[in-house]
């Protein structure tokens, strides 16, 4: 009993200040990020005011705003933590807004069937769901975007080129460089921008009012397969691009041997010594070796594990592929532009979403392909990210590209990129990877090859290059530009099926931590009003035009609506999958 010690004065001394200090501290810093969680961050008055007569509330907010962010600006993640849970929406709603959605897509019977499975589900097993939904939403940052991400993305089994990689395309306008000088541009932005993902230098969107927590997937990412379900694995910070050209694969590093970055100048010497080298281009199965990543997600699992990681040549390749920042590929193909000729842009797209079966490692988070008259577009694995970050990080490296990181003239960048010998003892050059491929793997490359060029030939895609009015002329006729656009397409889609269907638009719900995409479904009561006055002889043109305007106002304020967490297909989303994991069974939500 001696060694207990009694609690005299000056143990209580110490009790009391550990208190006071905890006190003053922990607590004042938990108010204020509770306010800040759920009075600053939460305020969405000002998306249901005209922007030139904002209230005094919206006032006093937008004060607020300026003053936190001269005394703190917003660091590209330092707020996620500070924005508020999506919402659980009420489950009548959420239920009386699907059967609103759906309503005109089906014929009476079957929309009956629907309604009483939907009522029936209100009365029984719904509210049991809902409560556990509700429960789920207090233990985690979000209550949809683990299960998204897991069975929407992880979970499919197809392959990701067409099915479900995002492709993306640089300006409508060749670039005023070399093939090596392009590509030396390209890699230095996207390494300054992985470096400022990583350093938080990244100006976020919305000044920290919008979730930024998937930027830290765009580089150094790859979607593993597994025979069941993919995981991601997030390399950090890596310091080399892999790149592919005719038929091989090379590692090329950003920085030199003391650790710095190599300038654009440096990169572009590198690239000219690699296109220059004048090797024979490999055109059998072992110069397709990243066509097996195109497989089917189960398939290319096995594939990996008997081809790569049981081999140790192919395992140590593997690696350093998974764990690069982005993976580059060299194409030959020249992919001209001109605004008279759409074919060519359509050529040019189609081959960015599709790639030609050899030009991707599919799994990678950012691929980039660069033709040889400087054009440069690719494919960006979807289970990462959405398009708002795409979007960002590709606006960030076309004004870098085209604005801050100036051409040099041609003929100069011709006499830049040229390599001498001491050149060539102070540059990293590019290091080809070793691979050993035996006939199995050969017959497993060539059958995953002209698998994917028939899933190729079998995509159409079609763009039309417009210039008789933009977004300008569509806000002075008091119309949203995304409305117009969805009712336009509406009343084709009528004029050439005769019906409606179920339209899917990605809504933004970036307010909320951790946060990804909602569906914002078109058709509505108003979107059916506006067709058909459209092909109502009788009704004149300002009916049509009132038509169109009701259609887009509706369709503006659902938006918005979904932007505060209102949506029905997340909710819906996630009543299904509590539903398997309880057990319960559900004709409604079967049915969806």
């Amino acid at each position: 009993m001696q060694s207990i010690p009694s609690f005299d004065n000056k143990y209580l001394k110490i009790v009391k200040t550990l208190a006071v200090s905890f006190g003053v501290t922990y607590i004042p810093v938990f108010i204020v990020r509770q306010l800040l969680c759920y009075v600053y961050f939460s305020y969405k008055g000002f998306l249901f005011e005209d922007p030139k007569k904002p209230s005094l509330k919206t006032k006093i907010w937008g004060i607020f705003r300026k003053f936190l962010s001269f005394v703190s600006p917003p660091q590209l993640e330092s707020c996620d933590r500070l924005l508020p849970r999506m919402p659980v929406p009420k489950l009548e709603d959420t239920v009386e807004k699907y059967l609103q959605s759906i309503e005109h897509t089906m014929n009476k019977d079957e929309y009956n069937i629907v309604k009483e499975q939907a009522e029936q589900f209100l009365k029984e097993e719904g509210p049991r769901i809902q409560r556990y939904t509700k429960l789920y939403s207090l233990l985690v940052d979000n209550y949809v975007t683990p299960f998204w991400v897991k069975y929407a993305y992880l979970y499919g089994r197809s392959p990701l080129l067409i099915n479900s990689s995002v492709g993306h395309g640089d300006l409508f306008e060749d670039a005023p460089a070399t093939w090596a000088y392009r590509a030396a541009h390209i890699v230095y932005i996207e390494y300054m921008s992985h470096l400022a993902i990583d350093k938080q230098q990244y100006k976020p969107l919305g000044e920290g009012l919008v979730c930024s927590r998937h930027y830290q997937n765009m580089y150094a990412v790859t979607r593993i397969p597994g025979e069941e379900i993919d995981y991601r694995d997030d390399y950090g910070i890596s310091k080399y691009v892999i790149v592919a050209f005719e038929g091989r694969l090379y590692r090329i590093d950003m920085c030199d041997e003391n650790n710095m970055l190599y300038s654009i100048d440096d990169l572009s010497k590198i690239f000219y010594e690699l296109l220059n080298r004048g090797l024979t281009p490999i055109e059998d199965a072992r110069g397709k070796i990243p066509a097996l990543t195109h497989d089917k997600r189960d398939q290319w699992a096995r594939n990996r594990k008997k081809f790569f990681l049981e081999n140790e040549t192919n395992k140590k390749a593997l690696a350093e592929i998974e764990a690069a920042v982005i993976f580059i590929s060299l194409d030959k193909e020249d992919y001209g532009h001109d605004s008279q000729k759409p074919e060519k842009l359509s050529h040019f797209l189609l081959n960015m979403l599709t790639g030609d079966g050899t030009n991707r490692w599919v799994d990678k988070s950012l691929n980039y392909v660069i033709s040889q008259n400087a054009r440069a577009g690719g494919t960006t694995e979807h289970s990462i990210a959405d398009g708002a970050e795409f979007d960002h990080i590709l606006e960030n490296f076309v004004f870098l590209d085209t604005e801050y990181l100036e051409y040099p003239p041609i003929e100069e960048q011709k006499q830049i990129e040229k390599i001498d010998e001491s050149d060539k003892n102070k540059l990293k050059l590019s290091r080809e990877l070793e691979f050993d491929v035996n006939d199995e793997m050969a017959s497993e490359i060539d059958r995953c090859y002209e698998a994917h060029l028939k899933q190729k030939d079998d995509l159409d895609l079609a763009s039309l290059i417009f210039t008789e009015f933009g977004k300008g002329l569509i806000k002075k006729c008091g119309v949203s530009p995304d409305a117009f656009i969805q009712m336009a397409i509406q009343l084709a889609n009528y004029r050439d099926q005769g019906k409606f269907v179920l339209t899917y638009e990605p809504a933004s719900v970036r307010f909320f931590r951790d946060s990804r995409t909602e569906t914002l479904r078109t058709v509505s009561q108003y979107s059916v009003n506006f067709v058909y006055a459209m092909f109502n002889e009788n009704a004149t043109r300002q009916e049509k035009i009132d038509a169109l305007k009701k259609a887009a106002v509706n369709h503006v304020n659902r938006n918005k609506e979904i932007m505060l967490g209102g949506g029905i297909d997340r909710h819906l989303f996630v009543l299904y999958v509590m539903s398997k994991g309880m057990g319960v069974s559900s004709q409604f939500l079967g049915h969806l």
